[in-house]
C-alpha cells in the first residue's frame, strides 16, 4: 500500500467504520451506485486531486466533507422534494454536523458543492473547490455507469 493509500485510510477509516456514516449504502445516488461509493469515490477523488496537483489543501477537512456531503439520509429519488439539488447541502451539513460534529469550515465546504447551482454558495476554499470539481466527476462518471 502507498502513502496515498495510508494517508487516505487514516483520514477516512473512522467514518467508514461509522454505522451511522454505513446507512448511506442503503440508498442509490446515480445509476446503480450508492451513496456510500459515491462519497467514497468524491473523497478518493478530491484527496488525490489534491496530491497530484500539490495543491497543499487542509486534507483532513476535505476528506471528511467529501465523505459527508451527501449526508442527506433519505431516498432523494422518492423524498418527493423536487428542489433536492438546491436543498440537500444544507441538509447534509446539518445532519454532519450532528452526528459527527463537523468544523464550520467543513460546514462551508459540504454546502457550496453543488455550485454553480446553488448560486450563492459559492466554493471559498481549496477543500470546495475540490470537492465541488470531485463531485461533478463522479456524478458524471456514475450516471454513464462507470466507477471513478
Amino acid at each position: 500500500m502507498d502513502r496515498n493509500e495510508k494517508d487516505f485510510r487514516r483520514i477516512s477509516r473512522p467514518y467508514l467504520r461509522d454505522p451511522r456514516f454505513r446507512k448511506l449504502r442503503s440508498y442509490i445516488q446515480h445509476g446503480n451506485t450508492s451513496t456510500y461509493e459515491h462519497s467514497l469515490n468524491v473523497a478518493r477523488t478530491a484527496f488525490g486531486l489534491n496530491r497530484r496537483l500539490r495543491l497543499r489543501a487542509d486534507e483532513e477537512s476535505l476528506v471528511r466533507a467529501a465523505l459527508l456531503h451527501d449526508y442527506y439520509l433519505y431516498d432523494w429519488h422518492t423524498f418527493g422534494d423536487k428542489l433536492h439539488g438546491y436543498h440537500h447541502p444544507s441538509i447534509a451539513a446539518q445532519n454532519a454536523e450532528r452526528d459527527f460534529g463537523i468544523s464550520g469550515k467543513e460546514r462551508k465546504i459540504i454546502e457550496s458543492h453543488m455550485w454553480p447551482l446553488t448560486l450563492t454558495k459559492l466554493p471559498a476554499s481549496r477543500e470546495a473547490w475540490l470537492l465541488t470539481a470531485a463531485d461533478k466527476y463522479c456524478s458524471i462518471r456514475e450516471i454513464l455507469g462507470r466507477r471513478s
